[in-house]
């Protein structure tokens, strides 16, 4: 009884020290997306996309990657999008690209893994996204356009009405207390600072169940095992990675954070993250959410699935092997 109060014990100091770590780091993250939301920058960016023909992949990329949204959030986003005219091609560039990079995502990165890390998954997630897009645009030629990829044509009305008939995709953000706030108030600082909460309740959760994971990780997995995956320069850890996270619901920000424990000589392992290795799961495990697909099957053709799953995977085996190829 006594060891096992000594192992949960440890297990509980340790979650508690590495989360209070990276909490300053989390905390600016949040700050920056937060000033995002209640400006209302992303809206007015998403707005533009459907009048912006060719461009529009590269602004679907380029949004994507200072999205506060997940894979989640961002795919009823996007069937409001295709909805609303927006071209099948720029709508899965945002959807590829925004679970990849954020700020909050990109300053979490820069502080546990350093800023080489943090500017390879932001150049990946840019050129994820048009890659993403363009083979989209390819496959228009073959059937994959805005009429033919849903099962059954979707109600009028709006995802934010409570009254709408798809569940799925039937938005509760008027529930959220930044809304709430705004409607009583109408302060932007008001909804500022209840925004600020919202996402560090949001991204905190994720960030600590990437820390539980590794402390336990750590704990009971021989870190051979690990340091054998991570550190292993070769292909197989790549395709290894990049298959075993298409399961997963693994956000960015999770993927980080038990990552750090293993990397940092402070606080983990001290395991030399491979360039391959840390690309596939980065990349790789947020790009894949299990609920993401769920909703896939339920709304798209499964060809549509089919070519999404495609993309990702293809386009984390390529990007991880490409960066592991380079002379850096």
């Amino acid at each position: 009884m006594d060891n096992w109060t000594a192992v949960i014990t440890g297990l509980a100091v340790g979650i508690w020290d590495e989360f209070i770590y990276i909490l300053p780091y989390l905390a600016i993250g949040v700050l920056l997306e937060a000033i995002i939301r209640t400006m209302k920058w992303h809206l007015k960016i998403r707005q533009a996309l459907t009048r912006f023909g060719g461009f529009a992949i590269i602004l679907g990329t380029l949004l994507g990657a200072i999205s506060p949204l997940c894979a989640c959030a961002t795919l009823p986003l996007v069937i409001s999008l295709l909805l609303a005219g927006l071209p099948l091609a720029p709508a899965m560039a945002l959807l590829v690209t925004s679970p990849l990079m954020s700020p909050a995502g990109y300053t979490l990165l820069n502080w546990e893994l350093g800023p080489g890390w943090a500017n390879a998954v932001l150049v990946s997630a840019v050129l994820f996204g048009l890659f993403a897009g363009y083979i989209t645009q390819f496959m228009r030629r073959y059937g994959f356009t805005e009429e033919a990829i849903f099962k059954n044509s979707l109600p009028e009305g709006d995802f934010h009405d409570p009254d709408y008939p798809v569940e799925e995709l039937r938005c509760d953000c008027g529930k959220q207390l930044s809304h709430r706030v705004n409607r009583c108030t109408h302060n932007k600082f008001l909804v500022f600072l209840a925004k600020f909460w919202e996402g560090m309740i949001k991204i905190g959760k994720f960030a600590l169940l990437g820390v539980v994971i590794e402390v336990l990780a750590v704990q009971f997995i021989p870190t051979a095992w690990v340091s054998g995956i991570l550190e292993g320069n070769g292909i197989l850890p790549i395709f290894a990675l990049a298959f075993a996270t298409i399961p997963l619901h693994l956000p960015q920000v999770t993927a980080a954070a038990m990552l750090y424990g293993f990397v940092s000589p402070e606080f983990g392992e001290g395991i030399k993250l491979a360039k391959g290795a840390g690309i596939a799961l980065l990349v790789g495990g947020p790009v894949t959410a299990l609920p993401v697909m769920g909703l896939f099957i339920a709304m798209f053709k499964k060809r549509v699935l089919a070519l999404y799953l495609a993309i990702c995977i293809s386009g984390t085996l390529i990007l991880a092997l490409g960066y592991r190829a380079l002379p850096l």
